[in-house]
């Protein structure tokens, strides 16, 4: 069984490409987000570009991506970094 808490939110700072992040989701499902890039927008809001692998119980894993969040909704859905 899978079992990762985070309660805190990510500082926003610590986000850059290369950084990998995790969260747990409902029915043994675990997201891993590898972090491309973060750029700001034509509006100057920051956006990360990244990866994200989704892998099951069973260490089915499947590769989805690339995908694009605003830089606070990233910080509020990924709240757990690896270590690099």
């Amino acid at each position: 069984m899978w079992t990762m808490k985070a309660t805190k939110d990510l500082d926003t700072e610590s986000v850059r490409a290369g950084s990998v992040y995790r969260v747990a989701c409902a029915g043994n499902l675990v997201e891993t987000a590898t972090v491309l890039a973060v750029d700001d927008d034509s509006f100057g809001i920051p956006h990360v570009r990244y990866l994200v692998c989704i892998g099951r119980s069973d260490n089915q894993v499947f590769e989805k991506g690339p995908r694009v969040l605003a830089l606070s909704c990233f910080a509020e859905h990924y709240k757990l970094a690896l270590a690099s």
